[in-house]
């Protein structure tokens, strides 16, 4: 069994649970932004014991958790809409349409959210960029745009993403990150059950 199909449908049913665990998924990838996978962990526990005055909400983290609490239950029926009442590429769309609009995320960290919530999709993050050879404007997305373009910023997206596979992005990702740092990490499980662990611990 690979590592996706072993833990990805942890964290999907964690995600899905109710809005607040939805909250806590959204949280795990704006403060993963710019940082370390290995220091994810501590950052939850400081996030989840201190709100807005933790340490590691800062900048544009601070917006997307102001936005969170305003805006969560909304989130959350959207999402779980969208995953009862419609599948594949459509399903896609929807979920992507609705974390790009989470204020702070921008195309990989909405498919980052995709890939936790539902198992679709994935992350186009620097260390994806740079394997895959993929452009960094393809990742642009201006928060002004009109909602024909950001669709358009969407499908173009996703299908970066359609050849590889949310289940290969994953466990190839989680691969690349326990060979780069063999001193924070046992091995390719190591990282990829930390997605699950990071939430619930």
């Amino acid at each position: 069994m690979s590592n996706f199909k072993k833990h990805n449908p942890l964290i999907n049913a964690y995600a899905q649970a109710s809005p607040k665990n939805l909250k806590h998924v959204v949280m795990m990838v704006a403060l993963s932004i710019q940082q370390r996978w290995d220091t994810v962990g501590d950052q939850m526990q400081d996030y989840k014991a201190n709100g807005v005055d933790s340490r590691f909400v800062w900048g544009n983290k601070i917006k997307t958790l102001v936005w969170l609490d305003d805006n969560i239950d909304t989130l959350y029926e959207v999402v779980m809409s969208a995953i009862s009442e419609s599948k594949g590429r459509k399903l896609e769309i929807k979920l992507m349409e609705a974390f790009t609009r989470v204020d702070g995320l921008g195309l990989a960290k909405a498919g980052f959210c995709c890939q936790l919530v539902a198992g679709r999709v994935g992350c186009i993050d620097v260390h994806n960029l740079k394997r895959l050879d993929i452009p960094e404007t393809a990742l642009k997305l201006s928060p002004k745009i009109s909602d024909k373009t950001r669709t358009k910023k969407i499908v173009d997206y996703l299908d970066i993403c359609k050849p590889h596979g949310c289940a290969w992005l994953w466990n190839t990702w989680c691969q690349l990150i326990a060979d780069k740092y063999p001193e924070k990490w046992a091995n390719v499980d190591h990282v990829s059950s930390a997605h699950y662990d990071f939430l619930i611990n």
